[in-house]
C-alpha cells in the first residue's frame, strides 16, 4: 500500500515552498536594490578645471559607496549600477563654494532637487578631513531631508525605490501558489493508471540487493565507455590542436601556468609573475594550480612526450576527464548499478554539458571530474559494515587535500558540502555504524593538513578583496535544457539575467552547457516530485540519498529561484562565491547515480527483461551525450592559438626577455569585441607573460582588486570604482595619467583597434597621443614610445641611469654599482610578501608614494634580490600538528577497536 498524503498536507507543503520562494526573492531584491532609481547630478557654472577635481559618491546604509562616473566632456555624474543610496557625498575644491554654481540632483522626472554650492555648504553635513581624502578638497554629505519614502521598508532612501519589482515578486508567488493548488486538487482522485504508476515508483524507491555480475563483463563495459569518452573528446574539439585553450584559458591561466612550469623545470618554484600588474603573486593565489602535481605532469607530458608545451592544458583536461570517467564508473558499480547503467552514469557525468564547455574555458573545472567521484568513492566505504582501517583515513584525506590544490577552492568547497549532506543523510537513516562520523572527521583533518599550506596563504592574499555572492546567475530559466538537447530548447547563458521570454530571443543558444541527459535526470526528478504526493519513510530516504543530494545540488544551481543558495550565502566563505550554475556537474553526478539506481531497480522488477532493452538505453544515452558534445562551444574564443611568434619588427622589443629596463602599457578592447587575429600581439590580458614583457596591467580578477593595484588604476583612469556599492568610500586622487606612466616605467604603449571605448581612459589616451611617438604600425595595433619614464631599477637620485635587472618566477635581481648614495627604487609594487636581500642579507623594504619598492642599500653592495615569499611555514606547521593529532587518535582507536 502506497502511503499517500492528504490534500491538506499537499497544500501545506506547497504553501511552505512558496513562502520560502517569496522570502528569498524579497531578500535578494532588497540586497540587490531592485527598483532603485538612477541618480544623476549636474553642475552648471563651474570651470573645466574645477569639474576635473570634483568627485561624487553614493553611499549605502552600510556605509559603502559607489563612485559616480562623469560623462565624457560633460558636467554630469550618473550611477552606472543603481543601488539604494541613503546619502550623496561630494568632494569639492574650496574655492568653488564661493562661486555661484548650480547643482541639480535628479532621480527620474518625479524626484529632483536644485541648489547652489554656497547653500549646499551651509545645509549639507561637512565631513572632517582624513588621510584618505585629498587634502585640497572639501567633503559634504547630503542631509536626511533629501530622502524619499515611497515604500515603508526603504526608510531614508534617496533614490526610490520603484515598487514595481516587489509587486512582480508578490504576483509570481501568488500565481505559482494558485497553479500548484489547482494541480494538486485535480490530481487528488488518482486514476487506475496513475495509481499503478505510483505503486511501481514506490517499489523502485526501495533498496534491492544487486545481482552478481562477472568481473569480465564490468571490464568490457568499462573499456567500451573509455573508447566513447576518447572519441567524444576528439569530436568535442573537432580534431583541432589546442582544443582546450579558449576564453580565460588562453587569456589568463595558461600564460602564468606556462611560466610556472618552465620555472620549475629550471629548478625554481614559481611564486611571482613580474610581467603583469607591476608584479603579481601566482602560486599563493591558488588559481593557477601551481602547487598541484598533475599540473607539472601535464606539462612534462606535453613538452617532452608530445614535444609541444602549448598542449599542456589539453593534456591536463583529457587526463582528468579520462581518469574521472574511470572513477565514476567504479563508483557507480560500488553503489549498485549494473555495468551497462554504470557506463551510462559515468558518461552522463564526464560528458555533461558543463564539462564539455567549461573545461575548454576554465582549466580548473577538469579536476572536478576526477576528485569528486574519488571523494564519494571513499565515502561509500563508510556504509560498509566491515571495519575501517587507518589507510582509509589517509586515502580519503589525501583526496580532500590534493583536490584543494587543483585550482578552484569554490568547487572544492561545494564537493565537501555535498559530501557532508550525504553523510548526514546516511547518519539520519541509520546506515552509518557507531563511530563512523569520527572517522570522517579524521579524514577531513588529514585533508585540511595537506591543504593548509596553500589555504592559509591563499586566504591571506584575498582577505582584503571585497567580493560578494551573485545569486542571479542561476539555471532556473534554463531548466528544460538540462533534459533536452538543442535545438529543442533555446536558452541564455546562466550568467545572464534572463526570463523565459528574453531567453527565446537571445542570439546565442547555450542549451548545450546545461545538458545532463533526459533519462536518469528525468526519472530522478519524477521521484523527487513524488515527495509532495507520497510520504517517504526512513527506508526510502536511506535508499535514495544520492537522489536527495542531487535535488539539493539542483536547487542550489537555481540561484535566487532555488532558495538554498540564498541561505548558503549567509555562511562565512560562501558569501563570496559567485555563479550558482557551478553546481551543474554535481547535478549530473548525483542524478546519474540516483536516477540510475531507480532504473536498476525497475530492471530487477522485470523477471525477464527484453535482451534489447539495455543496449537501447546505453546507445540512446551515449548518442545524445556525444551529439550534445559536438554542439557545445566555448563561451569565448579568439582566432589565434597559443601563441604565435611575434612579427619581426616587434622582436627587438622583447629580446631583453629576463633583463628588461622598462615596461609597457596595453590598451585593447575586451575579448568578446574581437573578431579577428592580432589580439595576442596587442599584449593585453596576460599575453605578455609568454613573451616576458613587463606590463602595467594584466588579467587576474583577484590581484586586480588588491589595494595597491586599485591605487594604480586610480592614477591612470578616472571613475573606476563602479561596483555595486562594494567599496568603502575612499576618494581617489585626481588622475595624473602621464606622470603615472612615467613613474611606473612605461616606455612602450600598445594601442589596439577599439581602445577608444575603454571606460574612463579618455585622459590617459589624450596624454599618450599628445606625448607619444609612433614607432611601429601593425595590423590593428600601433606602438608608441614615451620618453622620460623611470627605469625598472634605479638609484633615486639618478633616475636617468638604469640599473641592470633580471626577472624570474620568484622576483627580481638588481646588479648594484656599489656607490649608491641614495635609496634604490625597484619599480614593482611593494606587496606584503615581497622581501629584499642585499648580498644575501635581509634588509627592510619600504614603499614610496607611488607604492613602489624603495630601500636603502649599504655602500659597496653588489647585489639586490627581491623575492616573493608567502608564509608557507605557518600552514606546514599547522598541517603537521593536525597530522600528529590525527595519528594519535587513530592509534587510540586501533587499541580500543574490537
Amino acid at each position: 500500500m502506497v502511503p499517500l498524503r492528504s490534500l491538506k498536507q499537499k497544500i501545506g507543503i506547497c504553501a511552505c515552498f512558496l513562502l520560502l520562494f517569496f522570502v528569498v526573492r524579497f531578500e535578494i531584491a532588497m540586497g540587490d536594490s531592485e527598483g532603485a532609481l538612477p541618480i544623476s547630478i549636474t553642475l552648471a557654472g563651474a570651470s573645466k578645471e574645477d569639474i576635473e577635481q570634483i568627485q561624487v559618491f553614493a553611499i549605502s546604509s552600510a556605509r559603502k559607496s559607489q563612485a559616480l562616473p562623469r560623462g565624457l566632456g560633460t558636467s554630469t555624474w550618473k550611477q552606472r549600477f543603481p543601488f539604494w543610496a541613503q546619502a550623496i557625498r561630494l568632494y569639492l575644491p574650496p574655492h568653488l563654494v564661493e562661486k555661484n554654481a548650480t547643482l541639480t540632483i535628479s532621480m527620474t522626472a518625479e524626484h529632483g532637487w536644485k541648489t547652489d554650492i554656497a547653500t549646499l555648504a551651509k545645509t549639507w553635513k561637512p565631513i572632517p578631513k582624513t588621510d584618505k581624502a585629498p587634502s585640497s578638497l572639501l567633503a559634504f554629505d547630503s542631509p536626511p531631508s533629501l530622502a524619499t519614502q515611497p515604500l515603508f521598508f526603504a526608510t531614508g532612501v534617496i533614490n526610490g525605490p520603484n515598487p514595481e519589482p516587489f509587486w512582480d515578486i508578490a504576483r509570481d508567488a501568488a500565481l505559482f501558489f494558485m497553479l500548484s493548488v489547482i494541480v494538486l486538487v485535480s490530481t487528488s482522485p488518482l486514476t487506475k493508471s496513475s495509481s499503478r504508476a505510483l505503486r511501481l515508483l514506490w517499489s523502485c524507491l526501495r533498496e534491492r540487493r544487486p545481482p552478481l555480475r562477472s568481473q569480465r563483463e564490468s571490464k568490457r563495459y568499462g573499456l567500451a565507455g573509455l573508447l566513447i569518452v576518447i572519441g567524444t573528446l576528439i569530436a568535442l574539439v573537432h580534431g583541432e590542436r589546442y582544443g582546450f585553450v579558449h576564453d580565460d584559458n588562453i587569456t589568463q591561466f595558461f600564460p602564468t601556468i606556462l611560466q610556472g612550469c618552465q620555472s620549475l623545470e629550471r629548478g625554481v618554484f614559481p611564486t611571482y609573475n613580474p610581467y603583469q600588474l607591476l608584479g603579481s603573486p601566482t602560486a599563493s593565489v591558488g588559481t593557477y594550480a601551481l602547487t598541484y602535481p598533475l599540473t607539472y605532469l601535464s606539462y612534462a607530458l606535453a613538452a617532452h612526450a608530445l614535444h609541444d608545451p602549448f598542449l599542456t592544458l589539453d593534456v591536463f583536461a583529457v587526463l582528468h576527464l579520462i581518469l574521472g570517467y574511470g572513477a565514476t564508473f567504479v563508483l557507480a558499480r560500488r553503489v549498485g548499478l549494473r555495468p551497462s547503467l554504470a557506463l551510462c552514469a559515468a558518461l552522463s557525468f564526464v560528458l555533461c554539458g558543463y564539462f564539455c564547455v567549461y573545461t575548454r574555458c576554465w582549466f580548473y573545472m577538469a579536476p572536478v571530474a576526477l576528485w569528486t567521484p574519488l571523494l564519494l568513492l571513499c565515502l561509500v566505504r563508510l556504509t560498509n559494515p566491515a571495519p575501517l582501517k587507518p589507510r582509509w583515513v589517509l586515502a580519503t584525506g589525501a583526496v580532500i587535500g590534493v583536490y584543494f590544490h587543483a585550482g578552484n577552492a569554490q568547487m572544492w568547497t561545494y564537493s565537501l558540502l555535498l559530501g557532508t549532506v550525504l553523510i548526514v543523510l546516511w547518519q539520519l537513516t541509520g546506515q552509518l555504524r557507531q563511530g563512523r562520523l569520527l572517522w570522517s572527521l579524521l579524514a577531513l583533518l588529514v585533508g585540511l593538513a595537506i591543504a593548509l599550506p596553500l589555504l592559509l596563504v591563499q586566504a591571506n592574499e584575498v582577505s582584503g578583496i571585497d567580493r560578494q555572492a551573485n545569486l542571479k546567475t542561476g539555471t532556473f530559466w534554463g531548466f528544460l535544457a538540462l533534459l533536452f538537447p538543442a535545438p529543442l530548447v533555446r536558452v541564455n547563458h546562466p550568467g545572464v539575467e534572463q526570463s523565459g521570454i528574453s531567453a527565446l530571443n537571445h542570439p546565442t543558444n547555450y542549451a548545450p552547457l546545461y545538458y545532463c541527459g533526459p533519462l536518469f535526470l528525468g526519472v530522478g526528478l519524477l521521484a523527487l516530485l513524488s515527495l509532495v504526493i507520497v510520504r517517504w519513510n526512513c527506508v526510502r530516504v536511506g535508499a535514495n540519498v544520492w537522489l536527495l543530494c542531487g535535488g539539493v545540488a539542483l536547487l542550489l544551481s537555481f540561484g535566487q529561484n532555488g532558495g538554498l543558495a540564498q541561505l548558503l550565502s549567509h555562511l562565512p566563505g560562501f558569501n563570496k562565491f559567485q555563479h550558482s550554475w557551478k553546481f551543474l556537474p554535481f547535478v549530473a553526478l548525483f542524478f546519474g547515480l540516483g536516477g540510475g539506481l531507480l532504473v536498476e531497480r525497475w530492471l530487477r522488477l522485470l523477471k525477464t527483461p527484453p535482451s534489447w532493452l539495455e543496449p537501447l538505453l546505453l546507445g540512446a544515452i551515449a548518442l545524445l551525450l556525444v551529439y550534445n558534445a559536438c554542439l557545445s562551444q566555448p563561451i569565448l574564443s579568439i582566432p589565434e592559438k597559443p601563441y604565435p611568434a611575434l612579427s619581426a619588427p616587434l622582436r627587438p622589443l622583447v629580446e631583453t626577455q629576463d633583463s628588461p629596463q622598462y615596461r609597457s602599457l596595453a590598451l585593447a578592447p575586451w575579448v568578446p569585441e574581437w573578431n579577428g587575429p592580432g589580439l595576442v600581439a596587442s599584449m593585453s590580458q596576460n599575453f605578455s607573460t609568454v613573451y616576458r614583457l613587463p606590463m602595467v596591467e594584466g588579467y587576474d580578477p583577484l590581484v586586480e582588486k588588491s589595494a595597491l593595484n586599485i591605487r594604480v588604476t586610480d592614477q591612470l583612469y578616472s571613475s573606476q570604482h563602479l561596483g555595486r556599492a562594494q567599496l568603502n568610500y575612499n576618494p581617489a586622487p585626481v588622475p595624473r595619467p602621464l606622470e603615472a606612466l612615467h613613474r611606473y616605467g612605461v616606455r612602450w604603449v600598445f594601442l589596439t583597434e577599439g581602445y577608444e571605448e575603454i571606460q574612463g581612459s579618455q585622459q590617459l589616451l589624450q596624454a599618450i597621443l599628445d606625448t607619444g611617438i609612433e614607432r611601429l604600425r601593425l595590423p590593428r595595433t600601433r606602438l608608441l614610445e614615451l620618453s622620460g619614464s623611470d627605469p625598472l631599477a634605479f638609484a633615486e637620485a639618478t633616475p636617468e641611469r638604469p640599473l641592470p635587472l633580471r626577472l624570474d618566477a620568484t622576483g627580481a635581481t638588481v646588479a648594484l654599482t656599489g656607490d649608491e648614495t641614495s635609496p634604490v627604487i625597484v619599480n614593482f609594487l611593494a606587496r606584503e610578501h615581497l622581501h629584499a636581500f642585499v648580498d644575501g642579507k635581509p634588509v627592510s623594504l619600504m614603499k614610496d608614494s607611488w607604492g613602489r619598492v624603495r630601500l636603502r642599500v649599504p655602500r659597496g653592495a653588489k647585489n639586490l634580490a627581491l623575492r616573493y615569499e608567502p608564509d608557507w611555514n605557518k600552514g606546514v606547521f599547522l598541517g603537521g600538528v593536525l597530522l600528529l593529532a590525527t595519528g594519535g587518535i587513530l592509534v587510540r582507536l586501533q587499541r580500543h577497536s574490537p
